[in-house]
């Protein structure tokens, strides 16, 4: 393999390696799961492949298809977006974080393929399409939709973001994720960084469904988890909620176990909530869920 085209590789890679990490970092600031690392990995990961597949064979006599292996990319990629996805009953959550890997695999593609303009509009266009939902804020003067006025009014979550606030001693902030019912509220520290705290609950009739605790490493082990469950307890029981739903991984059902919940399916756990039940909390630690 020349020199020159050694070159023309090694930039085809960096440029993949970019147009992935910038696409990735608007599900990072959106303290999504997938962020500019995952996405820059898969992006790059797509290029070798679409290179393996033009140059890696070409000293092979006889046919050879390039798009064989390409192919199998948009395959693949199925299954890990697939992973990104949570599903509760009629509603899903991460179709966007699976969408936009989905798309950074094709821009690698695009990019190990040498088609270096395609795989510019379409990083383009994919980041405009992850932050469509400012524009429709600015025309259709989002700040003021009856769906979000009811919610508010209906919801005291500053009640929840100020309890949060006492508890890790920093300024959070709330993310409203979904308007209709079920309603999706998500809480995370205020202040950028790279291993944030967040909340998220999804309220659907006169159920709490709990979709992710996840406290940052440095707050592991502190006690925090228990004042959580406390605070969500209270604020559950002020408007009348009959139980706290959550689906969590095998590690953990133990404590769900212990913290009251009863099992309702394989890692899915329902906590009945009455006024005069004692809600004991163990110390244990809650990490991911």
């Amino acid at each position: 393999m020349d020199l020159y085209l050694q070159g023309t590789i090694a930039l085809r890679l960096l440029f993949a390696f970019f147009l992935g990490a910038l696409l990735g970092y608007e599900r990072r600031i959106q303290q999504k799961p997938a962020g500019s690392r995952t996405h820059a990995l898969v992006c790059l990961g797509a290029a070798i492949f679409m290179i393996i597949s033009i140059y890696g064979f070409a000293s092979i006599p006889g046919q050879r298809d390039p798009a064989r292996i390409a192919a199998q990319v948009v395959t693949g990629m199925g299954f890990i977006g697939a992973g990104a996805i949570w599903k509760e009953r009629s509603w899903v959550v991460g179709l966007t974080t699976a969408s936009t890997l989905w798309v950074s695999s094709a821009i690698g593609l695009a990019v190990g393929a040498g088609m270096y303009l395609p795989a510019i509009i379409g990083t383009f266009l994919s980041y405009l399409a992850l932050e469509l939902h400012k524009f429709e804020k600015i025309f259709s003067n989002h700040e003021k939709r009856p769906e979000k006025r009811q919610l508010i009014n209906t919801f005291d979550f500053e009640y929840l973001k100020t309890g949060l606030e006492g508890i890790f001693d920093q300024p959070i902030k709330i993310h409203i994720l979904n308007f209709s019912n079920p309603y999706v509220i998500s809480f995370a520290f205020k202040r950028k960084a790279k291993d944030s705290f967040v909340l998220s609950i999804a309220i659907k009739g006169d159920t709490l469904n709990l979709i992710l605790i996840y406290l940052p490493e440095h707050l592991r082990g502190k006690n925090f988890t228990p004042k959580i469950f406390t605070l969500l307890k209270s604020w559950s029981l002020e408007y009348k909620f009959k139980q706290i739903t959550l689906t969590s991984k095998k590690e953990f059902n133990p404590l769900w176990l212990k913290l009251g919940f009863y099992s309702t399916g394989d890692c899915t756990f329902t906590y009945l909530l009455e006024p005069d039940k004692t809600f004991d909390l163990p110390k244990d630690n809650l990490s991911v869920l």
